[in-house]
């Protein structure tokens, strides 16, 4: 779950709550919001530098062992790796609940669980392992690499297809909700992703015995973008949707997609997460290994020990889990050496990287028309472009470039969808680099010209009992706007559209009309084919404007984080609420140091234990923190064992046994409440 999923759920409170956070003010002050802020890596890592060491313990332990998986105490408690008391991990916790690093989320029984936003992951991975980096392949491996398999087409490409099959169509669906088989294979025919690829993927998703997963993907996407949604019995194409998505550039579009991938299928070990992270750094257009990207891991200490007894299942479950996938996508492209057979990849699109795009650059590409009526297209024309092109020309080819070819049946196909033959050809003069060879236009005005002289009307009969009944219908208010002519003296001609806000209209006034079974099979407005305009489109600045907000709940891939399906706690804990048996703590114990009795010394160190937190001990004038496991009786006396915490935090951390008489001074330590030195 990412941060903008948090923040649209975020009650008020909670956000003024976070906010209310010291370390944020001077950010606040100069404008920032909390999303900047959570964005930005250099203000991250200033506040990093600047927080206690327990939240910087607690931060580092789930970012290196946990990730942005869904944790619990337990898991929390095992991530620390014994560098802290349990209530320092509580206190280090609720530090980063306050600033909104972590949050928190309640199970339906109440159990609380917590989340790093995925988001976030990179950024802190950057600033806790500035030196991370991918261990490159030898010279002689970089100059041998051939790719296995050219990328012609790649997942956005394949969506635009998808949406120009779904407005020319029309996608219907079966009692079962599921789209009918014969219109299900000819559209897959149309998918460009690479199934073999995606075998490694452990995805599930609804209605898996009725599609491929690569048209299971393809809706998904389509149905996370609201591009299409559920109308009855089809897939409705939503033209305003459309038009903002075609009119963002090539990079924005990939970055959608990718994070939709990525939010859906992200692997869920830590390790896998590190090397997806890194991955999104590596350079465009550089070969690397999927070893060397494990490599580049181990040396930070972020692959699980030991590595070397299960390098080679590391490596198989990287590439299926998640190099393959995004090969398939056509986001990646995967080669192999000429001697050796090492795999490698590299990216083939500018995810991550500033490029400019046909539609961000001030002169948008052209096609080219030939005398043939075949129309050939740059990748350097934009969407818009293209989607009228699809209307009034078939494709051909679709590759790097793509080839297109003006016919009858395509001219009246767009004439069908409400093109003219005058706005055909001022589409082509327009956009043609070369101009329109003299021939086509007097040929596709010939093809147009006999369109529109017979025309079926898609339109219903009011049939009335009796002259007086017509009359009467005629005259009911309401009903004027609906009827459209006569037909002799008791039936009047009504649009199909008009179905139903006349029959509204007849109820009110006391009529019960019968409804006709339509040739749809149901009562209401039937619709034919209907490839939207995009010129006759009008959005709303902010809708032009506006980013995609992904629905989590929408599409047919099951999520694998359940983020989404638990309650966002809106409740952030204060120190004194990590400590419920605080009131009955003598606040002496707390204070400064004190010489105890023996047997209250032993009280104390109990008392540490059952808090899972700490002592200050002075001895021999050398101050001391030790976190307290257990108190052994022997002989009339008694011995305490534990732990000595160390200001550097370092992993060396010494045992120490104790005699009960053994140290000067001590008091009890509650992180959060008197934990400073």
């Amino acid at each position: 779950m990412n941060y903008s999923e948090i923040c649209a759920r975020m009650p008020w409170e909670l956000r003024s709550r976070i906010q209310a956070e010291t370390v944020y003010a001077p950010w606040l002050g100069q404008g920032y919001g909390l999303e900047d802020i959570w964005a930005d890596p250099v203000v991250l890592e200033t506040i990093f530098n600047q927080m206690g060491p327990d939240e910087r313990t607690v931060l580092e332990g789930i970012v290196r062992d946990i990730g942005s998986e869904l944790f619990d105490a337990a898991r929390l408690e095992k991530s620390a790796r014994g560098l802290l008391s349990g209530a320092e991990m509580k206190a280090g916790l609720a530090g980063l609940l306050r600033k909104g690093f972590i949050f928190a989320f309640r199970k339906t029984w109440g159990e609380l669980v917590y989340l790093l936003p995925e988001d976030s992951f990179g950024l802190w991975q950057q600033i806790m392992f500035p030196e991370l980096a991918v261990v490159p392949p030898d010279g002689t491996a970089l100059s041998g690499i051939e790719p296995i398999e050219a990328v012609k087409t790649d997942i956005r490409r394949g969506l635009f297809q998808a949406l120009v099959f779904a407005a020319q169509q029309e996608l219907k669906l079966t009692q079962n909700g599921i789209l009918h088989k014969k219109q299900l294979q000819k559209w897959l025919e149309l998918i460009p992703l690479n199934e073999t690829l995606l075998q490694g993927t452990t995805i599930k998703y609804a209605y898996a015995d009725a599609y491929p997963m690569k048209a299971a993907i393809m809706l998904d996407m389509l149905l996370r973008l609201q591009l299409i949604v559920p109308d009855g019995e089809t897939l409705k194409l939503q033209s305003k949707a459309l038009k903002t998505w075609l009119n963002r550039s090539v990079n924005e579009q990939h970055l959608v997609l990718y994070s939709i991938w990525k939010r859906l299928t992200l692997p869920a070990e830590a390790w896998l997460q590190h090397a997806v992270s890194l991955l999104e750094r590596s350079d465009h257009g550089h070969w690397f290994s999927p070893l060397g990207l494990l490599t580049g891991l181990e040396r930070q200490g972020l692959m699980p020990v030991p590595a070397e007894s299960g390098l080679e299942e590391r490596l198989g479950r990287l590439q299926q889990k998640w190099l393959d996938p995004l090969a398939a996508m056509g986001w990646l492209e995967k080669g192999t050496e000429a001697l050796g057979g090492r795999v490698h990849y590299r990216w083939c699109v500018r995810l991550f990287q500033a490029s400019r795009t046909p539609q961000e650059s001030e002169e948008p590409g052209r096609f080219m028309v030939q005398p043939d009526f075949e129309i050939i297209v740059p990748p350097d024309v934009t969407d818009e472009v293209c989607w009228e092109l699809c209307c009034i020309a078939d494709p051909v080819a679709h590759d790097q470039v793509s080839v297109y070819k003006l016919s009858k049946a395509s001219i009246r196909r767009a004439l069908e969808n409400g093109r003219t033959a005058e706005e055909m050809a001022e589409f082509l003069e327009a956009h043609a680099l070369y101009g329109v060879p003299d021939h086509l236009l007097p040929a596709i005005e010939g093809w147009a010209r006999p369109f529109g002289k017979l025309t079926f009307a898609n339109s219903l009969l009011l049939r009335c009992d009796d002259e007086e009944t017509a009359l009467t219908v005629a005259k009911l208010p309401g009903a004027a706007p609906y009827i459209q002519e006569a037909v002799g003296t008791k039936d009047y001609i009504i649009a199909l559209d008009d179905l139903q806000p006349l029959a509204a209209v007849l109820e009110k006034a006391g009529y019960m009309p019968g409804m006709p079974l339509l040739l749809n099979g149901k009562n209401g407005s039937g619709r034919g084919r209907s490839y939207p305009k995009l010129a006759d489109v009008n959005l709303q600045e902010d809708e032009a404007d506006a980013e995609f907000q992904l629905s989590m709940d929408r599409g047919l891939i099951y999520s694998r984080n359940s983020a989404h399906y638990l309650q966002l706690e809106s409740q952030l804990p204060e120190p004194a609420d990590l400590y419920p048996d605080l009131k009955d703590i003598p606040p002496m114990w707390l204070k400064d140091y004190r010489t105890y009795h023996v047997s209250t010394r032993k009280e104390i160190v109990e008392k540490a234990i059952e808090m899972k937190t700490l002592l200050q001990v002075r001895m021999n004038g050398t101050d001391y923190r030790v976190a307290p496991r257990k108190v052994q009786d022997t002989r009339g006396t008694w011995w305490m064992t534990g732990v000595e915490q160390r200001k550097d935090r370092l992993p060396q951390a010494l045992e120490v046994r104790w005699h009960a008489g053994e140290w000067d001074e001590m008091k009890l330590i509650l992180p959060g409440i008197n934990d400073k030195y």
